[in-house]
């Protein structure tokens, strides 16, 4: 007989919001315990000023700093050890990853490793890596977001990509998540627009996701807690932080992509992104996502407008699945539903991401990264593999079905 859940587990990083969050950073590092922090960026977020607003609050504490500032976009394998040979004999008590996600996620690694020791592939799953358990707490790490999309600063899981392998992996574990996100407006402002356009999308293809996944009801009972799945499936709570991060992007997306300056905007979208970064932590995410490793190692296109493309696509093969949930998207983004059915709204949520893409300046297909049809039954191969994303898609997809999305985000029509 099989029994279905009947209990949900909410995973929260704890948070600190608003303008001039950033000098509390110092008083933060006390609860710590430590007196070395090793700061964590890329050279654009270093070339920003950015990291000056990091170092004197922590200095003023009495806490030494350190920076390495080589991340990579979207790291590589290389680039994680470099940063970890950096830090091992440092004796660093925590860390802080400022940035978008590839700096926290950065981060993230090089806790797990000079804690615990070992190779990064060891703590990868299996066929790639050993599928090595994490064993306890790594030190503390304070997550600081320039951009307003990733959800890292909310995320047990780090990604990263190997040169020999067509798809990027990826290392989760609660013990992974940040100790504390700091979240300060005044730390997007120097965002580009394009940077901001690619991880606004992001956000809404990690709310719109974790909105649409199985419910926690629809999952087998674990045997015991502990195995639970991180990805627990949609609750009410993750409902709400989903549907009000949708609500907040349409209001601000276009304004701070085309009025950067703009603090009230910039302000809504970090907690837009914070929320879908809790649901989609916490709910799951789907086939846009699984889609968007092979695709985005393939073009070597920020993951963010990966994101974009294919959730058009992933959300026309999903609309059977749940036309009440989609059609409260399209009103959500802006779409008049009022008289019209569950079934022509669901649709109109469609038309609200295309009109979004196009006034934000996100292409529309896969065409224009350089995808190809000839190119389709391998990305989909690949995308097969991501089954912990996949088998929180609301419906079902085997491999044909992945080729057929894949085929449809080419241009979008």
């Amino acid at each position: 007989m099989f029994l279905m859940d009947s209990v949900w587990d909410l995973r929260v990083v704890r948070a600190k919001f608003g303008m001039g969050a950033i000098e509390e950073i110092g008083h933060d590092a006390k609860t710590f315990g430590g007196t070395r922090a090793l700061i964590v960026a890329d050279k654009g977020v270093a070339k920003a000023g950015l990291l000056e607003m990091v170092k004197h609050p922590l200095e003023r504490q009495g806490v030494k700093t350190e920076i390495w500032d080589e991340v990579e976009p979207e790291p590589s394998y290389d680039s994680l050890r470099k940063a970890i040979e950096f830090a091992a004999n440092r004796n660093i008590d925590f860390f802080v990853g400022v940035g978008g996600g590839s700096s926290i996620d950065t981060a993230k690694i090089i806790n797990l490793i000079t804690t615990h020791k070992g190779e990064i592939l060891d703590y990868v799953a299996a066929p790639i890596g050993k599928g090595k358990k994490i064993g306890g707490p790594c030190r503390p790490l304070v997550a600081v977001p320039t951009t307003a999309g990733t959800g890292s600063e909310t995320s047990p899981a780090a990604i990263f990509s190997l040169p020999e392998q067509p798809l990027k992996y990826g290392i989760a574990s609660d013990f992974m998540k940040p100790s504390l996100a700091i979240l300060d407006p005044l730390m997007t402002l120097t965002a580009p627009s394009r940077l901001t356009a690619t991880t606004g999308m992001d956000a809404l293809s990690h709310a719109v996701e974790s909105y649409v996944t199985w419910s926690y009801e629809t999952k087998l009972r674990p045997q015991t807690p502990t195995e639970r799945p991180t990805y627990g499936g949609t609750t009410q709570l993750t409902d709400m932080f989903a549907t009000k991060s949708m609500e907040l992007i349409n209001s601000n997306l276009r304004i701070v992509v085309h009025r950067g300056n703009d603090v009230k905007a910039r302000s809504d979208m970090l907690l837009a992104s914070f929320l879908a970064g809790i649901a989609f932590t916490n709910a799951g995410l789907g086939a846009v996502h699984a889609a968007s490793f092979p695709v985005g190692s393939r073009y070597h296109a920020p993951h963010g407008l990966v994101c974009a493309i294919l959730l058009l696509a992933v959300m026309k093969y999903n609309l059977p699945s749940n036309y009440r949930k989609y059609a409260e998207i399209a009103r959500l983004l802006g779409e008049d539903t009022c008289g019209v059915t569950v079934g022509e709204g669901a649709y109109l949520s469609l038309d609200a991401v295309k009109t979004l893409m196009r006034d934000i300046d996100i292409p529309l297909g896969l065409s224009d990264l350089g995808a190809k049809e000839q190119d389709v039954p391998e990305l989909a191969k690949d995308a097969m593999k991501v089954q912990r994303l996949l088998a929180g898609n609301p419906r079902p997809v085997a491999e044909k079905d992945m080729q057929s999305i894949l085929i449809a985000a080419l241009r979008n029509e």
